[in-house]
């Protein structure tokens, strides 16, 4: 008896199953590998609108220590120091924030910043002299281990409490493909012969790509 070769319908479903497992474990291994390859961001913390009042509806997360009411957690300070008085807009509440001299350095903890980090900013008065100038400056570590500094503003202010223009952080950065992240660190900076600065509460905006 020869075996006939026409399919049965039984060997036709068969086939058809064994075929779409076939795909699905295709497409899940595929989406599995997608998953794996996608480069993450950087987390961030809770977000709130501190800037409303100026015009900024912007979500905006709060920088480590960035409203010394705790002191100045993972900041490096030189002649520089946490100081009663707080920002007069009471953004975060509290009673204290920093005041750095002329010539002094206040640099932030560290922080992941990737292109969902666009921009920061903060509060800011002068506190001695009829004339100043802060220098705001993103301190970075490239792949190799290098470090760089990128000036992205040279404040003048006066003896008022002042929200600080918008300021670039992720879009001064070399950080042109979604997912790459740095290092970065923040640095303020009063230029030697001019007056002595205070900042206060110190944003970050964690824009979700």
């Amino acid at each position: 008896m020869f075996a006939s070769s026409r399919p049965t319908a039984f060997n036709v479903t068969r086939r058809l199953v064994i075929a779409v497992t076939a795909c699905l474990v295709v497409l899940g291994s595929s989406a599995a590998s997608a998953l794996a390859a996608a480069p993450e961001g950087c987390a961030s913390g809770p977000t709130s609108t501190p800037f409303e009042r100026f015009g900024d509806s912007a979500e905006y997360s709060l920088v480590q220590g960035g409203s010394f009411e705790s002191g100045a957690p993972g900041w490096s300070l030189t002649n520089s120091a946490v100081a009663a008085g707080n920002e007069s807009y009471e953004v975060e509440g509290g009673t204290q924030s920093l005041a750095i001299q002329p010539g002094g350095v206040a640099v932030s903890p560290a922080m992941c910043v990737s292109t969902a980090d666009p921009t920061f900013r903060f509060f800011a008065r002068r506190t001695s002299g009829s004339w100043g100038v802060l220098n705001v400056i993103l301190r970075w570590t490239d792949s190799s281990g290098a470090t760089h500094d990128t000036t992205v503003a040279s404040l003048q202010a006066g003896t008022s409490w002042t929200p600080t223009p918008i300021l670039e952080l992720a879009s001064a950065l070399p950080l042109w493909q979604s997912g790459s992240t740095l290092n970065v660190k923040l640095v303020f900076q009063p230029e030697r012969y001019g007056g002595a600065w205070a900042i206060d509460d110190v944003y970050i905006d964690p824009r979700m790509s």
